[in-house]
């Protein structure tokens, strides 16, 4: 089974979405800044072991 390195994809997200506010695409940001807030949320809980229960 192949392992998500969520901290790191969350850090590519983040500079992705500077990216597009830079050039001027509001839209594109925030939804890369929410992907890159999911995925530091998941790696916290891959860190920690707590998941968190939004269901």
């Amino acid at each position: 089974m192949l392992s998500i390195d969520y901290g790191q994809r969350a850090v590519a997200y983040w500079a992705k979405s500077e990216l597009a506010y830079a050039e001027g695409d509001p839209q594109l940001g925030d939804e890369l800044a929410e992907a890159a807030v999911q995925c530091e949320d998941w790696a916290r809980e891959d860190r920690t072991g707590v998941y968190s229960d939004v269901a």
